[in-house]
């Protein structure tokens, strides 16, 4: 595995859900000691994308992000602030599967946003975990909102495989304005990305979790210290990793759709990591476009790291969907030693999240890209604007 960053976390979400109970998934029974005492550190949420609610044709709007070359090295890159159509009744949009807290949040996320299915499909068999989607998704109604605290990560690395477990505390208030605590605990399954030989790939999931009521008035690192008690712990995981930078170098871990510029940052340090099913995951329908997996894959043979300048991307809504244009400029290093550099243009595409009110979710995906060749040492920034035309 990568480089990646852990940090525990303290994050308001809003969810609903029925009686003001949490519901988690299954409980499974499994062997193992506790996890030891925590430290509890509490950050804010990161800044993402807010999603406009689009339900006819909508006139195209920009989004303001600031112009930045994402280059190798270990300087972590803040994320874009992005504005957009905003819904003030919205909270911003979170899709974001590189650390395993970040996989918990979004669920949250989508849960306060109301998109169900979309939190449904954070869960590796959400069938089973959480039984039907319309018998689950039926049963958020009376929580008004939820803190999500972090206890101490723990991890069981295997040859490709690794079990995070995730101690939480759910604070919940609910909309009679009654608040109750829950101690609950996740574990997040991942499959290394590079030992998947063909499409398709299986991200970062919730394998488990279950949460019971817990003191509102006992103390955070008491109540996370035996979150996890009965569930499988480990060590440390075995990597560091920031839970937002956009680096695309192949020292991080990037798997982050919360907006068309963490998607293509995905796709780019997918290529600089050789991750190559992953990538072309990035794409909504990849066999229309790129292609073939076996002729995207090869395309890269010579490949050996990309950096990327970013412009400043456009978006428009249209019957239900949200469309993004990024203008980029690629910088390519080959095997060979040679260098050649590029500028054009992604299109992303999202459905509603709101609309898409039966599984399988759809994330936003590249559906389309066209790239020039320019000769090295282009000043590039006076290409972007016009990258997309």
């Amino acid at each position: 595995m990568k480089s990646r960053i852990l940090s525990p976390l303290l994050i308001l979400l809003f969810i609903t859900a029925c009686n003001g109970t949490i519901d988690v998934g299954i409980e499974h029974s499994s062997t193992g000691t506790a996890t030891p005492n925590p430290t509890v550190i509490d950050t804010l949420s990161p800044a993402n994308t807010v999603l406009p609610t689009v339900t006819q044709s909508a006139s195209a709007a920009t989004l303001s992000v600031p112009t930045a070359t994402l280059v190798p090295g270990n300087t972590s890159i803040p994320a874009p602030t992005i504005t957009a159509l905003a819904n003030p009744g919205l909270t911003n949009y979170i899709d974001d599967r590189s650390t395993p807290s970040q996989v918990i949040v979004s669920f949250y996320n989508a849960i306060d946003r109301k998109e169900y299915s979309r939190a449904y499909g954070y869960w590796a068999d959400p069938a089973t975990s959480l039984g039907s989607f319309n018998s689950w998704s039926n049963g958020y109604g009376d929580t008004a909102s939820v803190a999500l605290v972090f206890g101490q990560l723990t991890g069981d690395p295997g040859m490709s495989q690794v079990y995070y477990t995730v101690p939480v505390i759910l604070k919940v208030t609910s909309k009679n304005n009654t608040q109750a605590n829950y101690s609950a605990c996740y574990v997040v399954h991942e499959t290394t990305p590079d030992v998947f030989g063909a499409p398709p790939i299986s991200p970062m999931s919730i394998a488990q979790g279950s949460a019971q009521p817990s003191d509102i008035n006992a103390s955070n690192a008491s109540v996370l210290a035996s979150a996890c008690s009965g569930y499988p712990a480990g060590g440390n995981p075995p990597f560091s990793a920031s839970s937002n930078g956009l680096n695309i170098d192949k020292s991080n871990f990037v798997d982050n759709r919360s907006g068309p510029v963490e998607t293509v940052s995905s796709l780019l340090n997918a290529i600089n990591l050789k991750q190559y099913v992953r990538a072309y995951s990035y794409f909504q329908v990849p066999a229309t476009f790129p292609g073939s997996y076996d002729s995207y894959a090869a395309g890269y043979t010579d490949t050996q790291a990309i950096t990327v300048t970013f412009g400043t991307p456009q978006s428009e809504g249209a019957a239900g969907s949200l469309y993004f244009k990024v203008p980029l400029a690629l910088k390519v290093s080959t095997t060979t030693n040679t260098t050649q550099t590029f500028v054009g243009c992604y299109t992303l595409r999202l459905s509603q999240p709101a609309n898409q009110t039966t599984p399988p979710f759809q994330p936003m995906g590249i559906v389309s890209g066209k790239f020039t060749q320019v000769a090295n040492g282009t000043d590039v920034n006076p290409l972007l604007p016009t990258a997309c035309n």
